[in-house]
């Protein structure tokens, strides 16, 4: 029999024992912020045991291991490092930090990133890395753009139609910013841009204190938030974090007689950047990058790589400026990359950086992993990443409450809704898609506006030898599908030739056809003082481009006269068949039985106020009078009325946009020379719908009577002369 008081004592030690061994298992055991991992290895959570680089596997496979490369708290010479340094911080929450941790007095979750852009194809690049930081981020972002004219156009229209919550976008002039760098002699094919991450402390706001500065070729495999997260290593003299060079480039010895910029080791790259904005400036940061360019510009012709070769002269000379960042922060796959080194045993990469001119064509043997994860933000849905951060509240995008509000009130049992959802729809819009290069300017051009899906691409290189002059065309497409759009522009010889020819990507999104919609953003992208409205299915008479430009000169258009002229239409029923050159062969085929007036059989009443008799005979424009349901193809200045977007899928949407002409008193006068012929084609899913359902020509029917209504209060008593018209049913026949 034991004592009395032993069962107690007994009792005390066991549970002492269980709450040692609770926080064990809590803790992982890490007392000691070491443990060994399996084949040796030591680490730990959030421990960095080193920079570079991990060993390469014998067998050369991409595989996981338990640590990260690179310590965060390492000095410029601690090449091998081994002990546990602090963990690293996790990532900004939502709530309001106090103090000096607010930068800006803004909540420390708004985190900042400066990107440098310019051009057509850097645009694209950059919307495959946002794309990629969406996916993954949990913060609200502040993306601070650099951009040339052309880029800003693109992105500006690009996230102002995205409405892509809790961020926000500013740009900056990068033409004032080149005297700053034009001095420097740069080989790299960024050019003066590729410069312009130098002057980042100076041109940013002056309170804005730390920024993530990012190459337009990387992409992101993880949380943006846990690269800020990073800040919190840096010393109290340490401005810039960056991750050291995956290639032998700064050792100079690539070949013989090459002489690299000077640099520590083998040197940091730039494609990701953390800049404390406030320290770089305290320490007179643009005086100390000039000084050292200057003098290193005394023995070398010129900078290789850019800002690249700077950042590095000048962290030669202040070792201390430098934070180095794990490698898998920026893994690098330029031409030379030893990044195997590092993304062979990580745990996680985290962005991936096509740093060579090859870009996806890189030779590497693990090439196309890279290259698929790349692909996937590529052709990605941008649609899907409209999503709320739920656990961040912010300050919904420009627009984007009153049109929920309008949504709301929808009734989803209206047999009408999905018309009404598809004109309160928002589409992401990427203009001038493809390298584009404006017309010069002249007082009489003309550009023809069209618009088109995926389905009629093959319309184009025809369309292309056939009107020499520019195009503003409007492609509804899903992201995957522009990148087919894309590789066949660049095999068609014929379309590559042409850089007057502008392309317009509106993403996919809804039920219904945006015909209407697309056709605006078409016509908003012109640049020529006239436009001639056509569609896609139609080619225009080889001649018509100058014709139409000689015609508006001879008329006195514009100021003097308010007209559209009308470009009379043909259609054909065979696939193949030869094409007239003027009017006298159209007239031969047409008597012949191989063309027709257009819709003759189906719509006569769209075409027949042309008076096609009467222009077999006539030497002259004439003028006709507006009818019910006439939609001719037109000319008209660029500043003309816009098509109205309640009109989706098909029926009445070129009807409606001729009714607004005529009652803002535009002469529709018809052009004696001009021709332009439908080629036909399977019938498009809205037309199938329109022929076979009596609900959707009882939508169309509303949307008809709202048009009318609308125009009433804009015209008045002048908008009884279109009632009747609109009041006229539609026969399911119709084409």
């Amino acid at each position: 029999m034991l004592p009395r008081g032993r069962p107690r004592a007994l009792g005390a030690a066991a549970l002492l024992l269980l709450l040692l061994l609770l926080g064990f298992l809590l803790f992982g055991g890490d007392l000691g912020c070491e443990r060994r991992e399996p084949g040796g290895r030591a680490g730990a959570p959030g421990c960095f045991p080193g920079p570079l680089m991990p060993r390469v596997p014998p067998d050369g496979r991409l595989r996981r291991a338990a640590a990260l490369d690179g310590d965060p708290g390492a000095g410029p010479g601690d090449h091998n490092r081994s002990d546990c340094g602090p963990q690293p911080p996790p990532p900004p929450k939502c709530e309001r930090r106090r103090g000096a941790a607010a930068d800006l007095g803004v909540p420390p979750q708004l985190l900042h990133v400066a990107i440098v852009c310019a051009g057509h194809n850097s645009s694209r690049d950059v919307i495959t890395l946002v794309k990629s930081m969406l996916f993954y981020r949990k913060n609200p972002l502040h993306l601070h753009l650099v951009t040339d004219a052309v880029a800003r156009n693109i992105l500006e229209t690009l996230f102002h139609t995205w409405m892509v919550p809790a961020v926000r976008v500013s740009f900056y002039h990068a033409d004032q910013l080149k005297p700053q760098v034009s001095w420097i002699p740069n080989k790299h094919y960024s050019g003066l841009y590729g410069l312009m991450k130098l002057v980042l402390p100076s041109a940013l706001p002056a309170e804005l204190a730390r920024v993530i500065v990012l190459d337009t070729d990387v992409t992101f495999a993880s949380d943006i938030s846990e690269l800020w997260a990073l800040f919190a290593h840096f010393s109290d003299t340490q401005a810039i974090g960056l991750v050291e060079n995956q290639s032998d480039w700064y050792l100079g010895n690539l070949w013989k007689n090459h002489r690299p910029w000077p640099a520590l080791g083998r040197g940091f790259n730039t494609g990701v950047i953390l800049l404390r904005l406030d320290r770089l400036r305290q320490a007179g940061w643009e005086q100390m990058w000039r000084l050292t360019a200057r003098r290193e510009l005394l023995s070398l012709p010129a900078t290789s790589l850019a800002d690249q070769d700077i950042f590095n002269a000048v962290i030669k000379e202040h070792p201390g400026l430098v934070q180095r960042l794990p490698c898998v922060w920026n893994v690098q796959l330029s031409d030379h990359t030893l990044a195997e080194r590092c993304y062979s045993e990580a745990s996680d990469l985290k962005v991936i950086h096509w740093n060579s001119p090859k870009k996806l064509r890189v030779k590497n043997k693990h090439v196309e992993f890279f290259r698929n994860f790349y692909l996937t933000f590529l052709e990605y849905d941008g649609n899907l990443l409209r999503r709320e951060l739920f656990v961040c509240p912010s300050q919904p995008p420009p627009g984007a409450e009153q049109l929920q509000q309008a949504l709301a009130q929808l009734d989803e049992e209206d047999p009408c809704f999905e018309f009404r959802q598809q004109q309160l729809t928002v589409h992401r819009v990427h203009v001038t898609f493809l390298p584009h290069e404006p017309p010069p300017p002249r007082p009489h051009d003309v550009t023809l506006v069209a618009q088109l899906s995926m389905d009629r691409l093959q319309m184009l290189e025809a369309l292309c030898r056939h009107w020499p002059g520019p195009m503003s065309l409007a492609l509804y497409l899903t992201d995957a599908e522009a990148q087919q759009f894309l590789h066949f522009v660049e095999a068609s010889p014929v379309l590559a030739a042409r850089q007057d020819v502008a392309y317009h990507v509106v993403y996919r999104e809804g039920p219904l056809y945006p015909v209407n919609q697309l056709r605006n953003v078409a016509l908003a992208q012109a640049l020529t003082p006239y436009v001639f409205l056509s569609d896609i299915d139609f080619l225009p008479a080889y001649s018509l481009y100058d014709y139409l430009r000689a015609s508006i000169e001879q008329l006195g258009l514009g100021s003097r006269r308010k007209a559209a002229l009308v470009v009379p239409a043909f259609e054909t029923l065979r696939y193949r068949f030869s094409f007239p050159h003027s009017k006298v062969e159209l007239l031969a085929l047409l008597d012949a039985g191989t063309l027709y007036t257009f819709r003759y059989h189906e719509w006569p009443r769209g075409h027949a106020p042309t008076d096609y008799a009467r222009w077999r005979e006539a030497q002259a424009p004439y003028r006709v009078q507006w009818a019910a349901n006439y939609e001719p193809y037109v000319v008209v200045p660029r500043d003309c009325p816009r098509y109205d977007p309640r009109f989706v899928g098909f029926g009445w949407n070129k009807v409606a946009h001729i009714v607004e002409l005529d009652a803002q008193e535009y002469e529709l006068l018809v052009l004696p020379e001009a021709f332009t012929i439908h080629l036909p084609h399977a019938p498009s899913l809205d037309i199938s719908r329109f022929r076979s359902s009596p609900t959707y020509r009882d939508c169309l029917q509303a949307l008809k009577d709202e048009f009318h209504q609308d125009l009433s209060r804009h015209h008045g008593a002048a908008a009884l002369k279109y009632l009747p018209a609109l009041q006229q049913p539609q026969s399911p026949a119709r084409g």
